[in-house]
């Protein structure tokens, strides 16, 4: 169990919200029905992210939950294209509380307290415990089954003892984060940023429709998918453990006369996994050395090591 209050929550309203929405972001919302969701980018003109979100569908509006910091961002970029009809959008985030539930027993812990859970990504409904009312969506943020409760935030302290009382032991975000890594799930504020394209990621396998028509940003991912290539890509890395690079530490690749080193790309962000006994790294690499089998050595504090990549979910 661990603490994500703070996590954007924005409720977007009105009669005309689905296709305002379907028009700026890059997953195909029309197709939600109440009680479904999907993740979806925010990008630039250029095709660049500006923001990572869920759109979470529901009978009188739709739900947006995004990146803790990007709430804010993310109501203004938005209203800028609000035109005529009016489209409702407001920042609940001050009065959402959001715990997330993760690993093996997660379903059967919550399912045993709660009923029925929604099944199949981002699926959501309401949720009881008590007299503590909420929505319950099934997401996975460590590579486990997961879900997140999100309720009036004032309910906290009162929800998370319940849940400690199932059996449910508090973590760090620290812990998820390091879940995350392993598991190869880039997050905005670590591995992403205004810099990267969705392609370069591996975003496009889920966050991206390419049958939905015209929104912001469309026409450069079109032309990726058809004509083009990124030039960097992405990746996982295991290192040696206790061997964990800072980030920004240079990656090398041997020179193709086998007589140097060239620089191949530079590392984002890493975790000692005590669960693999190794370090998880993620990379940023040229397109042309993320190649399975590509010999690779990182720069660490004890010097440099071997790396050995893991494609997706860049390539």
């Amino acid at each position: 169990m661990v603490d994500l209050t703070g996590r954007g929550s924005l409720v977007v309203s009105g009669p005309d919200r689905v296709a305002f929405l379907q028009g700026v972001v890059t997953n195909d919302v029309r197709a939600l029905a109440p009680g479904t969701g999907c993740p979806a980018l925010f990008l630039t003109a250029k095709g660049k992210l500006r923001a990572t979100l869920d759109v979470l569908a529901l009978e009188e509006c739709l739900l947006l939950d995004t990146e803790p910091g990007l709430a804010g961002p993310l109501v203004e970029g938005l209203r800028a294209y609000i035109v005529y009809p009016p489209v409702g959008l407001e920042d609940r985030t001050a009065s959402t509380g959001v715990l997330h539930v993760e690993g093996p027993s997660a379903a059967a812990i919550l399912g045993a307290a709660l009923g029925p859970l929604p099944a199949g990504d981002r699926a959501h409904g309401p949720f009881s415990l008590g007299e503590i009312e909420g929505r319950i969506v099934s997401v996975s943020r460590g590579g486990e089954p997961g879900f997140d409760l999100r309720f009036p935030r004032e309910s906290l302290p009162a929800l998370r003892e319940r849940l400690s009382r199932l059996g449910l032991s508090p973590a760090s975000v620290g812990l998820l984060d390091a879940a995350r890594i392993e598991a190869g799930l880039p997050r905005w504020g670590s591995e992403l940023d205004q810099s990267v394209l969705p392609n370069e990621a591996g975003l496009q396998l889920g966050a991206v429709s390419y049958s939905k028509g015209c929104y912001i940003g469309q026409e450069t991912v079109a032309r990726l998918k058809t004509y083009g290539h990124v030039n960097r890509f992405l990746c996982r890395l295991l290192l040696p453990s206790g061997s964990a690079p800072a980030p920004d530490a240079a990656v090398l690749a041997p020179e193709g006369n086998g007589q140097g080193k060239t620089a191949a790309g530079r590392i984002v962000s890493a975790v000692d996994s005590v669960r693999l006994g190794r370090v998880v790294a993620f990379a940023w690499l040229k397109r042309e050395l993320a190649v399975a089998g590509q010999p690779l050595e990182v720069f660490t504090e004890s010097g440099p090591v071997h790396a050995e990549i893991l494609l997706p979910p860049g390539a």
